[in-house]
């Protein structure tokens, strides 16, 4: 005879087990399009040199910035000293060609005199020697002719 059997399955035997979890194998591909980097130590390095000369250049535009401005100062206040010498020695040349003092020079040193009435001469000039300039009629095309060359005289033609 034939064997009964239950219909029901065991599914135990199916349960999903738990699988120790693998990590996934990667590979890893060469990009042949990229050019290698330089390492970031070089860069780095490259990034701190140019970052020195820069602030060396700076400190250094600072220091000649300095030396012209106190340049500068040490010049104006140079200037400031020759304007007061000079308006002294102005004050003084006119202290000593004032007239009083050229006539006080005339009358000690020189031995000069004022004039006299008795001394001044009168001279008479007659007015026939003085000369006129005879005026002559001129027409429009000799004043013209005077005209352009007296403009070709000006401009040095």
């Amino acid at each position: 005879m034939a064997k009964i059997n239950n219909l029901a399955y065991d599914y135990t035997e199916y349960d999903l087990k738990e699988e120790p979890k693998l990590r996934p194998k990667i590979k890893h591909i060469k990009n042949l399009k990229l050019k290698p980097r330089a390492s970031a130590a070089i860069r780095y390095t490259i990034t701190g040199f140019i970052a020195a000369v820069l602030l060396l250049a700076i400190v250094f535009g600072r220091v000649e910035l300095s030396k012209i401005y106190s340049e500068q100062t040490k010049l104006q206040t140079e200037l400031s000293q020759l304007n007061e010498a000079n308006l002294s020695l102005k004050s003084e040349l006119e202290s000593k060609t004032g007239l009083s003092q050229v006539e006080e020079y005339a009358e000690k040193t020189l031995g000069l005199q004022k004039l006299d009435k008795s001394q001044v001469e009168y001279v008479e000039v007659k007015t026939d020697a003085v000369v006129e300039p005879v005026e002559t009629d001129e027409n429009i095309f000799v004043a013209i002719k005077k005209w352009f060359s007296n403009v070709l005289e000006y401009i040095g033609a």
